[in-house]
């Protein structure tokens, strides 16, 4: 198949690409789109700012040049940049813009892929586009839909406290999030550790999910999917300084040194251990990022 993976270009979109590569290399055909859409609501406010600065900004600008430097030809033994993967898996990686735009449907229409896999991407797709893939444009949604639709879904399982946080695998629709549901993978929740340590974890079980489903795209079949009910339909937006704010008087952690290193450690080939990590570590606490 030649497969589009549409994604964020950020730290948990490029864990996720990582995952979703591994799985697919080597057998598919894999072409990368990338998005880099920021929110005014995501820096609006210093603790939306500080979750932006540590998912976004100090990974483009800093850590991600940084890892490119180590390792110029790649390194497949660990998780890789863009960058990175495209010299190791010899994939093409684009930066589109909107997806509405005409000049993102006539590139879409001239890659022509068999199916289209969409996670953390910023836009919305025309129906252009969504008809262009012969086995059809499927989304990867942080939240157990349709009960939690919308942005930030991991922020909103753990402010309601549920004990697991869902990534829906859906097909796209012209609607946010509205699609018919193929299945849904279950990352449990550790209170223990950050909003962005659980956001990554929700994400990787969406995508083991996606792999338990590839045979069937394998045989060049469409997945089934399962309509949403309108009733239990929840839309919730990015959230706002003060719902971050009782989030942390509820003992939450938006991201913490800890769990931003060891996420950070899985570009490393010896991880937490390897010789590399003290450079790193200096680069996230001196501000040289």
């Amino acid at each position: 198949m030649k497969i589009a993976i549409c994604v964020k270009h950020d730290l948990a979109g490029s864990l996720a690409l990582n995952r979703l590569v591994r799985t697919l290399a080597g057998r598919h055909e894999i072409h990368v789109i990338l998005s880099d859409h920021v929110l005014k609501a995501e820096r609006e406010n210093p603790l939306a700012s500080c979750l932006l600065e540590h998912e976004r900004d100090m990974p483009l600008e800093c850590i991600f040049p940084w890892l490119d430097e180590q390792f110029p030809l790649g390194c497949p033994d660990a998780c890789q940049t863009v960058a990175g993967l495209a010299a190791t898996y010899g994939i093409s990686v684009e930066l589109w813009g909107r997806a509405r735009t005409p000049q993102a449907v006539a590139n879409m229409q001239l890659l022509a892929p068999d199916l289209i896999i969409s996670c953390r991407y910023d836009y919305i797709f025309p129906d252009k586009i969504i008809r262009i893939p012969r086995l059809g444009a499927y989304g990867l949604h942080p939240g157990v839909l349709p009960q939690i639709q919308g942005l930030c879904g991991p922020f909103r399982a753990m402010q309601m406290r549920h004990a697991h946080a869902g990534c829906s695998l859906f097909h796209i629709d012209e609607g946010i999030d509205s699609g018919a549901v193929v299945d849904v993978g279950w990352n449990n929740i550790d209170y223990s550790r950050s909003l962005l340590w659980n956001f990554v974890g929700t994400y990787f079980a969406g995508i083991d999910v996606l792999s338990r489903h590839l045979p069937i795209l394998e045989r060049d079949e469409r997945l089934p999917g399962t309509v949403q009910k309108a009733s239990e339909r929840q839309y919730f937006c990015y959230p706002s300084e003060d719902e971050f704010r009782q989030f942390l008087r509820a003992d939450g952690a938006l991201v913490n040194l800890r769990d931003y290193l060891e996420l950070l450690s899985l570009y490393l080939p010896k991880g937490m251990q390897d010789e590399r990590m003290k450079e790193l570590t200096m680069l996230v606490t001196s501000g040289s990022c």
